[in-house]
Protein backbone atom coordinates (compact mmCIF):
# COMPACT_ATOMS: atom_id res chain seq x y z
CA UNK A 1 0.00 0.00 0.00
CA UNK A 2 1.44 3.10 -1.23
CA UNK A 3 2.07 5.97 1.43
CA UNK A 4 -1.11 8.01 -0.15
CA UNK A 5 -3.18 5.15 -0.02
CA UNK A 6 -2.57 4.54 3.65
CA UNK A 7 -3.20 8.45 4.63
CA UNK A 8 -6.24 8.01 3.12
CA UNK A 9 -7.13 4.94 4.96
CA UNK A 10 -6.08 6.80 8.24
CA UNK A 11 -8.09 9.61 7.09
CA UNK A 12 -11.43 7.05 6.66
CA UNK A 13 -11.02 5.32 10.02
CA UNK A 14 -10.68 8.83 12.19
CA UNK A 15 -13.91 10.24 10.56
CA UNK A 16 -16.02 8.04 12.73
CA UNK A 17 -14.60 10.48 15.48
CA UNK A 18 -14.75 13.75 13.67
CA UNK A 19 -18.46 12.51 13.03
CA UNK A 20 -19.82 11.66 16.64
CA UNK A 21 -17.20 14.48 18.29
CA UNK A 22 -17.51 17.45 16.42
CA UNK A 23 -20.79 17.07 14.58
CA UNK A 24 -19.27 16.85 11.03
CA UNK A 25 -21.98 15.33 8.46
CA UNK A 26 -21.48 12.05 6.74
CA UNK A 27 -17.97 11.14 4.73
CA UNK A 28 -18.94 10.70 1.27
CA UNK A 29 -15.03 10.94 0.11
CA UNK A 30 -14.70 8.15 -2.98
CA UNK A 31 -10.51 7.62 -2.26
CA UNK A 32 -10.17 5.19 -5.03
CA UNK A 33 -8.96 7.27 -7.62
CA UNK A 34 -7.68 10.33 -5.76
CA UNK A 35 -5.14 7.57 -3.84
CA UNK A 36 -3.57 7.95 -7.55
CA UNK A 37 -3.22 11.97 -7.14
CA UNK A 38 -0.94 12.79 -5.18
CA UNK A 39 -1.48 16.88 -4.89
CA UNK A 40 -5.39 16.02 -4.20
CA UNK A 41 -6.95 17.47 -1.63
CA UNK A 42 -9.90 15.97 1.16
CA UNK A 43 -12.98 18.06 0.91
CA UNK A 44 -14.56 17.99 4.86
CA UNK A 45 -18.75 18.19 4.93
CA UNK A 46 -18.40 20.84 7.93
CA UNK A 47 -22.01 21.84 8.65
CA UNK A 48 -23.35 24.56 6.24
CA UNK A 49 -20.46 24.18 3.91
CA UNK A 50 -18.04 21.66 2.66
CA UNK A 51 -14.13 22.68 3.06
CA UNK A 52 -11.15 21.86 1.38
CA UNK A 53 -7.89 20.83 2.48
CA UNK A 54 -4.24 19.55 1.78
CA UNK A 55 -3.83 15.54 2.73
CA UNK A 56 -0.86 16.11 4.86
CA UNK A 57 -2.07 18.75 6.51
CA UNK A 58 -5.05 17.01 7.47
CA UNK A 59 -3.22 13.84 8.47
CA UNK A 60 -1.11 16.18 10.85
CA UNK A 61 -4.64 17.08 12.41
CA UNK A 62 -6.01 14.56 13.29
CA UNK A 63 -2.65 12.73 14.47
CA UNK A 64 -3.30 15.19 17.47
CA UNK A 65 -7.18 14.94 17.55
CA UNK A 66 -7.31 13.15 20.72
CA UNK A 67 -5.77 16.39 22.53
CA UNK A 68 -7.85 19.20 20.93
CA UNK A 69 -8.80 21.76 23.32
CA UNK A 70 -11.15 24.77 23.07
CA UNK A 71 -9.94 27.52 25.33
CA UNK A 72 -12.24 29.63 24.86
CA UNK A 73 -14.12 31.09 21.54
CA UNK A 74 -11.15 32.54 20.40
CA UNK A 75 -8.57 29.45 20.83
CA UNK A 76 -8.25 26.14 20.53
CA UNK A 77 -5.00 24.42 20.29
CA UNK A 78 -3.39 20.86 20.09
CA UNK A 79 -0.04 19.26 21.32
CA UNK A 80 1.84 21.46 18.39
CA UNK A 81 -0.95 24.22 17.37
CA UNK A 82 -2.40 26.90 18.14
CA UNK A 83 -4.96 28.84 16.17
CA UNK A 84 -7.13 31.70 17.24
CA UNK A 85 -9.17 33.59 15.60
CA UNK A 86 -8.41 37.14 14.13
CA UNK A 87 -10.34 40.34 12.49
CA UNK A 88 -8.25 42.47 10.15
CA UNK A 89 -8.71 45.69 10.19
CA UNK A 90 -9.83 45.86 6.57
CA UNK A 91 -10.80 43.42 4.56
CA UNK A 92 -8.36 42.44 1.82
CA UNK A 93 -8.09 39.28 -0.36
CA UNK A 94 -4.40 39.32 0.23
CA UNK A 95 -5.89 38.64 3.86
CA UNK A 96 -9.09 36.39 3.06
CA UNK A 97 -7.18 34.32 0.62
CA UNK A 98 -4.27 33.75 2.77
CA UNK A 99 -2.06 35.43 0.74
CA UNK A 100 0.50 36.72 3.80
CA UNK A 101 3.75 35.54 4.22
CA UNK A 102 4.67 33.00 6.56
CA UNK A 103 7.44 33.61 9.42
CA UNK A 104 9.44 30.91 10.91
CA UNK A 105 11.70 31.62 14.67
CA UNK A 106 13.27 29.25 16.54
CA UNK A 107 11.95 26.11 14.21
CA UNK A 108 8.08 27.59 15.05
CA UNK A 109 6.53 28.79 12.50
CA UNK A 110 3.26 31.41 12.84
CA UNK A 111 1.13 32.50 9.52
CA UNK A 112 -2.25 33.84 8.55
CA UNK A 113 -5.30 31.03 7.82
CA UNK A 114 -8.51 31.22 6.00
CA UNK A 115 -10.84 28.59 6.12
CA UNK A 116 -9.08 27.52 9.79
CA UNK A 117 -9.57 23.65 10.62
CA UNK A 118 -9.74 23.22 14.12
CA UNK A 119 -11.55 26.72 14.75
CA UNK A 120 -13.83 25.04 12.02
CA UNK A 121 -14.10 21.90 14.08
CA UNK A 122 -14.49 24.00 17.40
CA UNK A 123 -17.26 25.84 16.24
CA UNK A 124 -19.01 22.80 14.82
CA UNK A 125 -19.27 20.95 17.96
CA UNK A 126 -20.28 23.93 20.38
CA UNK A 127 -22.79 24.46 17.47
CA UNK A 128 -21.39 28.15 16.68
CA UNK A 129 -22.70 28.71 12.80
CA UNK A 130 -25.52 29.42 11.15
CA UNK A 131 -26.83 29.72 7.41
CA UNK A 132 -24.68 32.79 6.89
CA UNK A 133 -21.92 31.81 9.28
CA UNK A 134 -20.54 28.55 8.53
CA UNK A 135 -17.85 26.89 10.91
CA UNK A 136 -14.87 27.23 8.99
CA UNK A 137 -14.78 29.87 6.07
CA UNK A 138 -16.10 32.72 8.47
CA UNK A 139 -13.09 32.88 10.08
CA UNK A 140 -9.50 33.42 9.78
CA UNK A 141 -6.57 33.12 11.98
CA UNK A 142 -3.33 33.04 13.21
CA UNK A 143 -1.72 29.51 13.65
CA UNK A 144 1.28 28.93 15.38
CA UNK A 145 3.08 24.91 14.89
CA UNK A 146 5.46 23.86 17.01
CA UNK A 147 8.08 21.17 15.95
CA UNK A 148 7.37 19.35 19.43
CA UNK A 149 5.47 19.31 21.94
CA UNK A 150 8.07 19.99 24.02
CA UNK A 151 9.02 22.97 22.19
CA UNK A 152 5.70 24.63 22.72
CA UNK A 153 5.74 28.45 24.29
CA UNK A 154 4.02 29.61 27.58
CA UNK A 155 0.78 31.00 26.80
CA UNK A 156 2.60 34.77 27.11
CA UNK A 157 5.63 33.83 25.81
CA UNK A 158 2.96 32.81 22.70
CA UNK A 159 1.14 35.90 22.91
CA UNK A 160 4.77 37.87 22.42
CA UNK A 161 5.29 35.74 19.57
CA UNK A 162 2.64 36.42 17.77
CA UNK A 163 2.86 40.20 18.76
CA UNK A 164 5.99 40.44 16.98
CA UNK A 165 4.57 38.58 13.80
CA UNK A 166 1.35 40.75 13.63
CA UNK A 167 3.98 43.93 14.01
CA UNK A 168 5.64 43.31 11.17
CA UNK A 169 2.61 42.89 8.81
CA UNK A 170 1.81 45.85 9.95
CA UNK A 171 4.46 47.37 8.70
CA UNK A 172 4.50 45.57 5.47
CA UNK A 173 0.34 45.81 4.61
CA UNK A 174 -0.55 48.98 7.22
CA UNK A 175 -3.35 46.65 8.64
CA UNK A 176 -3.89 45.95 11.94
CA UNK A 177 -5.37 42.67 13.31
CA UNK A 178 -7.44 42.00 16.73
CA UNK A 179 -8.64 38.94 18.36
CA UNK A 180 -11.70 37.91 17.27
CA UNK A 181 -14.44 34.86 18.40
CA UNK A 182 -15.92 31.75 16.52
CA UNK A 183 -19.44 33.08 18.81
CA UNK A 184 -21.75 35.26 16.76
CA UNK A 185 -19.44 36.33 13.83
CA UNK A 186 -21.09 38.49 11.22
CA UNK A 187 -20.36 36.34 7.86
CA UNK A 188 -17.84 37.88 5.95
CA UNK A 189 -18.21 37.91 1.81
CA UNK A 190 -15.38 35.70 0.43
CA UNK A 191 -12.18 37.78 -1.37
CA UNK A 192 -11.75 35.66 -4.33
CA UNK A 193 -11.95 38.09 -6.73
CA UNK A 194 -8.12 39.18 -7.33
CA UNK A 195 -4.50 38.69 -5.66
CA UNK A 196 -2.34 41.26 -4.99
CA UNK A 197 1.22 40.35 -6.73
CA UNK A 198 2.85 42.55 -4.47
CA UNK A 199 5.73 40.65 -2.97
CA UNK A 200 6.55 40.91 0.84
CA UNK A 201 9.09 38.96 3.18
CA UNK A 202 9.27 39.61 6.46
CA UNK A 203 12.40 39.34 8.45
CA UNK A 204 13.86 35.56 8.67
CA UNK A 205 14.81 36.56 12.20
CA UNK A 206 11.12 38.56 13.57
CA UNK A 207 12.22 40.94 16.59
CA UNK A 208 11.71 40.52 20.36
CA UNK A 209 8.72 41.69 21.88
CA UNK A 210 8.36 44.97 23.41
CA UNK A 211 5.27 47.13 24.09
CA UNK A 212 5.99 49.41 21.55
CA UNK A 213 4.75 46.97 18.96
CA UNK A 214 1.44 47.32 20.72
CA UNK A 215 1.29 50.88 20.02
CA UNK A 216 2.39 50.43 16.57
CA UNK A 217 -0.46 47.75 15.54
CA UNK A 218 -2.99 50.16 17.38
CA UNK A 219 -1.67 52.89 15.10
CA UNK A 220 -2.80 50.45 12.15
CA UNK A 221 -6.94 49.94 12.81
CA UNK A 222 -9.03 51.57 10.56
CA UNK A 223 -9.24 54.74 12.79
CA UNK A 224 -9.36 58.54 11.39
CA UNK A 225 -5.85 59.85 10.65
CA UNK A 226 -5.95 62.37 13.88
CA UNK A 227 -6.06 59.30 16.47
CA UNK A 228 -3.27 57.57 13.70
CA UNK A 229 -1.55 60.12 14.61
CA UNK A 230 -1.72 60.24 18.23
CA UNK A 231 -1.22 56.34 18.11
CA UNK A 232 2.82 57.08 16.28
CA UNK A 233 3.42 59.96 18.46
CA UNK A 234 2.89 57.67 21.62
CA UNK A 235 5.35 55.26 20.13
CA UNK A 236 7.79 58.53 20.40
CA UNK A 237 6.61 59.49 23.42
CA UNK A 238 7.08 55.80 25.04
CA UNK A 239 10.75 55.79 23.45
CA UNK A 240 12.29 59.26 24.17
CA UNK A 241 13.10 59.05 27.70
CA UNK A 242 15.19 56.05 27.21
CA UNK A 243 17.08 57.82 24.48
CA UNK A 244 17.80 60.63 26.62
CA UNK A 245 18.77 58.42 29.01
CA UNK A 246 21.78 57.22 27.14
CA UNK A 247 22.89 61.00 25.81
CA UNK A 248 22.99 61.65 29.63
CA UNK A 249 24.48 58.53 30.37
CA UNK A 250 27.07 58.87 28.02
CA UNK A 251 27.91 62.84 28.74
CA UNK A 252 28.18 61.58 32.78
CA UNK A 253 30.46 59.15 32.13
CA UNK A 254 32.62 61.81 29.94
CA UNK A 255 32.78 64.16 32.89
CA UNK A 256 33.73 61.38 35.50
CA UNK A 257 36.69 60.17 33.26
CA UNK A 258 37.63 63.73 33.25
CA UNK A 259 41.27 64.43 34.38
CA UNK A 260 40.15 66.78 36.38
CA UNK A 261 38.78 64.27 38.62
CA UNK A 262 41.16 64.04 40.79
CA UNK A 263 41.60 67.73 41.77
CA UNK A 264 38.06 68.42 42.60
CA UNK A 265 37.15 71.72 42.37
CA UNK A 266 33.17 74.00 42.63
CA UNK A 267 33.28 74.45 38.76
CA UNK A 268 33.64 70.77 38.05
CA UNK A 269 30.97 70.01 40.77
CA UNK A 270 28.99 72.63 39.19
CA UNK A 271 29.16 70.94 35.97
CA UNK A 272 28.15 67.57 37.06
CA UNK A 273 24.71 69.45 38.29
CA UNK A 274 24.30 71.33 34.64
CA UNK A 275 24.51 67.97 33.11
CA UNK A 276 21.31 67.09 35.63
CA UNK A 277 19.65 70.24 34.44
CA UNK A 278 20.23 68.89 30.83
CA UNK A 279 18.69 66.13 31.36
CA UNK A 280 15.49 67.46 33.19
CA UNK A 281 15.19 69.62 30.46
CA UNK A 282 15.37 67.09 27.87
CA UNK A 283 12.48 65.11 29.25
CA UNK A 284 10.17 68.06 29.21
CA UNK A 285 6.89 67.31 26.35
CA UNK A 286 8.56 70.03 24.22
CA UNK A 287 12.02 68.33 23.71
CA UNK A 288 11.00 64.70 24.67
CA UNK A 289 10.55 63.61 21.03
CA UNK A 290 13.47 65.77 19.30
CA UNK A 291 16.03 63.83 21.19
CA UNK A 292 14.85 60.49 18.59
CA UNK A 293 15.09 62.57 15.33
CA UNK A 294 17.55 60.85 12.97
CA UNK A 295 19.16 59.13 16.04
CA UNK A 296 16.55 56.03 16.43
CA UNK A 297 15.76 56.15 12.43
CA UNK A 298 17.33 57.34 9.65
CA UNK A 299 15.84 60.90 8.42
CA UNK A 300 17.48 61.22 5.19
CA UNK A 301 15.35 58.09 4.08
CA UNK A 302 12.50 58.76 5.10
CA UNK A 303 12.59 62.69 4.38
CA UNK A 304 11.05 62.86 1.13
CA UNK A 305 7.65 61.11 3.22
CA UNK A 306 7.50 64.15 4.80
CA UNK A 307 4.20 66.28 3.39
CA UNK A 308 5.24 68.80 0.76
CA UNK A 309 3.88 71.70 3.19
CA UNK A 310 6.06 70.49 6.21
CA UNK A 311 9.21 70.49 3.87
CA UNK A 312 8.38 73.93 2.97
CA UNK A 313 8.26 74.68 6.37
CA UNK A 314 11.34 73.31 6.78
CA UNK A 315 12.77 75.32 3.95
CA UNK A 316 14.52 72.14 3.19
CA UNK A 317 13.59 70.27 -0.61
CA UNK A 318 16.02 67.41 -0.56
CA UNK A 319 17.82 65.84 2.84
CA UNK A 320 21.56 64.46 1.69
CA UNK A 321 23.65 62.81 3.82
CA UNK A 322 26.37 65.43 2.70
CA UNK A 323 24.42 68.00 4.50
CA UNK A 324 25.69 69.42 7.44
CA UNK A 325 25.49 68.42 10.58
CA UNK A 326 24.59 71.67 11.97
CA UNK A 327 21.96 72.02 9.73
CA UNK A 328 20.58 68.91 10.67
CA UNK A 329 20.58 69.62 13.91
CA UNK A 330 18.54 72.53 13.26
CA UNK A 331 16.04 70.66 11.20
CA UNK A 332 15.27 68.09 13.39
CA UNK A 333 14.47 70.64 16.02
CA UNK A 334 11.88 72.47 13.98
CA UNK A 335 10.40 68.82 12.47
CA UNK A 336 10.46 68.27 16.38
CA UNK A 337 8.64 71.40 16.91
CA UNK A 338 5.87 70.34 13.93
CA UNK A 339 5.26 67.27 15.35
CA UNK A 340 4.69 68.64 19.31
CA UNK A 341 2.81 71.14 17.82
CA UNK A 342 0.48 68.90 15.80
CA UNK A 343 0.15 66.64 18.48
CA UNK A 344 -1.64 69.55 20.71
CA UNK A 345 -3.41 70.51 17.58
CA UNK A 346 -5.29 67.53 17.95
CA UNK A 347 -5.35 66.34 21.46
CA UNK A 348 -6.49 69.91 23.02
CA UNK A 349 -9.53 71.82 22.29
CA UNK A 350 -9.71 74.37 19.87
CA UNK A 351 -10.53 76.66 22.33
CA UNK A 352 -7.44 76.00 23.98
CA UNK A 353 -5.35 75.40 21.12
CA UNK A 354 -3.41 79.03 20.07
CA UNK A 355 -1.90 78.10 16.66
CA UNK A 356 1.46 79.19 15.97
CA UNK A 357 0.97 77.88 12.24
CA UNK A 358 3.18 75.05 12.67
CA UNK A 359 0.88 72.22 12.95
CA UNK A 360 0.39 69.89 10.02
CA UNK A 361 -2.59 70.58 7.80
CA UNK A 362 -5.61 68.52 7.82
CA UNK A 363 -5.36 67.40 4.44
CA UNK A 364 -1.35 66.86 4.92
CA UNK A 365 -1.96 64.47 7.90
CA UNK A 366 -2.42 61.22 5.71
CA UNK A 367 0.70 61.53 3.91
CA UNK A 368 2.36 62.79 7.56
CA UNK A 369 1.19 59.73 8.70
CA UNK A 370 3.27 57.64 6.37
CA UNK A 371 6.57 59.12 7.86
CA UNK A 372 5.74 58.39 11.26
CA UNK A 373 4.74 54.85 10.24
CA UNK A 374 8.72 54.36 8.94
CA UNK A 375 9.84 56.32 11.88
CA UNK A 376 8.29 54.18 14.67
CA UNK A 377 9.31 50.63 12.81
CA UNK A 378 12.43 51.84 12.99
CA UNK A 379 12.21 53.39 16.03
CA UNK A 380 10.92 50.32 17.80
CA UNK A 381 13.51 48.13 15.57
CA UNK A 382 16.78 50.49 17.40
CA UNK A 383 15.09 49.27 20.82
CA UNK A 384 15.55 45.77 20.61
CA UNK A 385 19.25 46.32 19.44
CA UNK A 386 19.89 48.42 23.07
CA UNK A 387 21.65 46.37 25.58
CA UNK A 388 19.90 45.20 28.30
CA UNK A 389 20.73 47.37 31.05
CA UNK A 390 19.22 50.44 28.85
CA UNK A 391 15.86 48.89 28.20
CA UNK A 392 12.50 49.39 30.15
CA UNK A 393 12.04 47.01 33.22
CA UNK A 394 9.64 47.21 35.95
CA UNK A 395 12.29 48.81 38.16
CA UNK A 396 13.51 51.50 35.90
CA UNK A 397 9.97 52.30 34.67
Amino acid sequence: MSDRAKDYKFITESFNKLQEEFGLLEFENDFEDEARDEDSDVYIPFPREEGDIEIDKLVDYLKEIDTFKIHDFNKVTTDTVTQRVLIPSEVSPIVYLGLLPYCKKNGIQLHITSEPFLIGLAASKLDEYSKYTPPCSSHIAIEVIYESKESRLSNQDEENLIKTYLFELSHLFKISFEYGSFENIDAFDEARESIINDSYNIPESTEDYNPGMDLFINANHSISQDLKYLSYYKIFEYFAPIHSKIDAFEAMKKKLDSSHLSSLNADYISSIFDLAREYEQSLRDKELIKSLIDKTFDLVDIYNDLPDSIKKELRLKELKYSTKSEAKDSLANKLGNILYTTRNSIVHAKSNFSSNGLECKVEDLEQLNNFMHKACYSTIKWYNRLPKHLKITEANK
